[in-house]
């Protein structure tokens, strides 16, 4: 029974070396007998998607055979009768199987050829990624080279400046030490010239009392002289 909601196929009779289609209208798991193989991927079961599908019936094909479908809804069988071919060669079966395995290492090559260009795609632009990047980091590394030169000539400036500040700070401390040796020997002078003046004082107070001393009695002996 064929449920054409799921799949239908071209042709349920055929001769050996036909090509019939196969249409999915769903997804579908789909095994085909041995003596078949589908086109495109050159085995005798796929899971496919919902489309139409080129099956080679080769020469080793002869009476009844099956095609068993399965999908969500179940699992469906088709039967497809091959006759014999009316022109045989007497290696057509040596030649199904030989051209099977030329396509199969058609598609292998070209498997393989498309995984090459992809990959030298990538590599390209892995390379062209690389490049880009490499240039900007040499960009950075260029700037950064600037900066440095630019922090080491004002670390240079710096230097001078905190040896000029240093040079200065030492002409500071000398004065510094002139002035406070200057200042111990004024206090010293100072001092000398505080007990100067406490002992001029101390002879003015004295020479004061012996004048006043003297006065009165210079004033009492002229009143004497004078009562007389």
């Amino acid at each position: 029974m064929i449920l054409f909601l799921i799949a239908l196929l071209s042709a349920t009779t055929a001769v050996q070396g036909d090509v019939i289609n196969l249409t999915l209208t769903e997804p579908a798991q789909v095994v085909l007998d041995e003596c078949m193989y589908f086109e495109s991927t050159l085995t005798s079961a796929a899971n496919l998607s919902a489309g139409e599908y080129m099956i080679k019936i080769t020469h080793s094909c002869y009476g009844s055979h099956f095609i068993e479908i399965k999908s969500a809804k179940g699992l469906e069988t088709i039967q497809v009768n091959v006759g014999e071919d009316n022109n045989p060669e007497n290696s057509l079966v040596e030649m199904d199987n030989q051209i099977l395995n030329l396509k199969k290492k058609i598609l292998q090559l070209e498997n393989r050829n498309s995984y090459l260009q992809n990959l030298v795609e990538t590599l390209n632009n892995i390379n062209v990624e690389l490049y880009d990047r490499t240039k900007e980091y040499a960009e950075e590394n260029k700037d950064l080279r600037s900066r440095v030169n630019e922090l080491s000539l004002m670390a240079e400036n710096c230097s001078k400046v905190v040896e000029d500040l240093k040079a200065t700070l030492k002409s500071k401390n000398e004065t510094l030490t002139f002035l406070e040796n200057e200042n111990v020997q004024l206090k010293a002078q100072i001092d000398s010239l505080n007990q100067s003046l406490t002992a001029a004082n101390t002879y003015s107070e004295i020479f004061r009392t012996l004048f006043f001393t003297t006065l009165a009695f210079l004033v009492g002996l002229l009143f004497a002289i004078l009562r007389r």
